[in-house]
């Protein structure tokens, strides 16, 4: 019974460590997105933005493409309206297609790297960053700035192979969210000249700010 006993407990104990050097680290899931999208020379994907506002218990849905090279990013949705958001020499635009209206305005420097492709790598290494889950594939992930005016928390699902995000959200001090997911994603391709262009309608009203 005894050597039962002893038995038992090796086995026990070999499948705990087994578990541990299985479960994948914070530490290693960052290396792994470092890796992914260092000298990151184009991104392009399919996206989903969801806008969650608890203030009005109201969720906007967001279906689109999104282009992003070092310097510029643009935003282009198609569903439920038509809009375009371009970011490029610290200038922003927005058209939005059910006004005719485009707006014009500098970007702040600390709104910089702002952007679903930069945002998770720039709060990383000042956030407390924890495990949420994991499967063969991905990992979850959920970091809380250690001190921040805008963002209260991030989340973030990365395949584990590549270290893309797949998912990424990011609540502010208000609680009003937005999440991205993202599908098709293309690393290194080109992208043509004529995304970055665009002609706007006859008669769009123009803002600057």
């Amino acid at each position: 019974m005894l050597k039962f006993r002893r038995t038992l407990l090796l086995l026990m104990l070999l499948q705990v460590l087994a578990t541990l050097d299985a479960a994948t680290t914070t530490g290693a899931l960052y290396a792994k997105l470092q890796s992914a999208y260092k000298g990151l020379s184009s991104f392009q994907a399919d996206v989903q933005q969801i806008n969650y506002y608890p203030a009005l218990k109201r969720s906007i849905s967001y279906r689109g493409k999104i282009w992003f090279t070092p310097g510029r990013m643009l935003l282009s949705f198609t569903q439920p309206s038509v809009q375009r958001l371009l970011i490029q020499n610290g200038r922003v635009e927005l058209y939005d297609a059910s006004s005719n209206t485009l707006f014009r305005s500098a970007m702040a420097p600390e709104f910089g790297k702002m952007n679903p492709v930069e945002i998770l790598q720039l709060y990383w290494s000042k956030s407390t960053v924890s495990l949420v889950s994991e499967d063969k594939s991905s990992a979850s992930v959920k970091l809380v700035p250690r001190q921040d005016a805008l963002v209260k928390s991030l989340s973030a699902t990365l395949n584990k192979n590549s270290g893309l995000v797949g998912k990424l959200s990011y609540t502010d001090k208000s609680g009003n969210s937005v999440t991205y997911n993202f599908s098709g994603i293309k690393v290194g391709a080109g992208i043509a000249a004529s995304v970055w262009n665009q002609a706007y309608p006859k008669g769009v009203q123009i803002i600057e700010q």
